[in-house]
């Protein structure tokens, strides 16, 4: 599914505290972890139960940050996409493995990711790399409920936040950054932060949710999905 959210979006965020100064030997850099919450403002009576879809992550605003590409995957079974939201860093390569009894067809027609990963079946695998930043929706064509993001960032410091909305990124230098904090229900939120020596705990950020409602997108070749996009 494709999301949209409206404009009235509201965003706070607020930095509680930092973390005791670590003992680090004087000729390295000093690296710390920064910590936070993300708290989801929702439409009344509704409960946030998708904080593991936050992606959170750091660019330094002086120097640059070198990302390691990694090879990783989001499997298929039961008809859905695992995991949801997968963030990567520039340049990663993304399996897909069909682990379902039947075929599927994995593509994204987003600019910068544009791929058709056409129909194979069942225990076989495709891939594709990822050499633009960005959040790109992955749909199946044979399936219209099947969705998922790959988040690629350049940075190595990223992390998704646990159920309960909190995250951590380990191994920051002391230093200023760009911190970007993105979820597919909300608009994305971004902040500078001065990390110290001994690091940052309590960043914490409200995304609105509010606005969110549920599209549904077009099939690979822009049309609607025949037999509302269910096949078998």
């Amino acid at each position: 599914m494709r999301r949209i959210w409206s404009e009235f979006s509201s965003i706070s965020v607020r930095v509680l505290g930092t973390c005791a100064l670590a003992c680090l030997p004087a000729s390295l850099p000093a690296q710390s972890m920064v910590a936070g919450r993300v708290v989801l403002q929702e439409k009344p009576g509704e409960k946030t139960t998708d904080y593991g879809n936050t992606v959170v992550w750091l660019e330094p605003l002086s120097g640059a940050a070198r990302a390691t590409p990694v090879r990783t995957q989001v499997g298929m079974s039961e008809r859905t996409f695992t995991p949801h939201v997968r963030v990567v860093p520039v340049g990663s390569a993304v399996e897909y493995p069909n682990q379902d009894p039947f075929t599927h067809n994995v593509f994204s027609t987003t600019p910068g990711a544009l791929f058709d990963l056409g129909a194979y079946a069942s225990g076989t695998s495709k891939g594709y790399t990822f050499r633009k930043t960005g959040a790109y929706p992955t749909y199946c064509n044979i399936h219209a409920k099947m969705a998922a993001y790959v988040v690629v960032v350049n940075t190595p410091w990223y992390a998704q936040a646990a159920a309960d909305g909190r995250w951590q990124v380990t191994n920051v230098p002391a230093g200023t950054y760009r911190l970007t904090i993105w979820h597919e229900r909300a608009p994305q939120v971004t902040t500078e932060l001065n990390v110290p020596a001994g690091g940052l705990s309590g960043v914490e950020t409200t995304l609105d949710a509010r606005g969110y409602r549920v599209v549904a997108h077009k099939n690979k070749f822009g049309r609607d999905y025949a037999n509302a996009g269910v096949v078998y």
